[in-house]
């Protein structure tokens, strides 16, 4: 399996029409995209969201993220967001929530509460 995590915090509230249009659009692209075997969605607070999507392969992840609705978001994000970030791994079990993020962090070198 192939997984991939990301995070994005919002420039401001202001911001959240836009991000949320865009995150609505990508969902219902992601209900039809090839080879997903989960995704889940999470926030802290009004201005730091995360995805997990767990793809059966690398190319459908890509598929998916270089095409369409998502495109588009991937497109407005540096507009409305002042932190973008992903990590991608390999795996044979669909990672927590806290797992997923420590891997993120420690990508970025830095503990979850900095």
């Amino acid at each position: 399996m192939f997984i991939s995590v990301t995070r994005l915090h919002l420039r401001g509230k202001r911001k959240l029409p836009s991000f949320i249009w865009h995150t609505l659009q990508s969902m219902n692209q992601l209900k039809k995209a090839e080879g997903l075997t989960h995704s889940s969605f999470n926030k802290e607070g009004w201005l730091t969201y995360w995805t997990l999507t767990v793809w059966e392969n690398k190319e459908d992840m890509k598929n998916y993220r270089n095409n369409g609705s998502h495109l588009k978001a991937m497109k407005i994000a540096r507009k409305i967001a002042d932190e973008l970030e992903s990590f991608h791994w390999e795996g044979e079990t669909i990672p927590s929530w806290a797992e997923s993020k420590e891997r993120l962090h420690k990508n970025y070198v830095r503990t979850k509460n900095s």
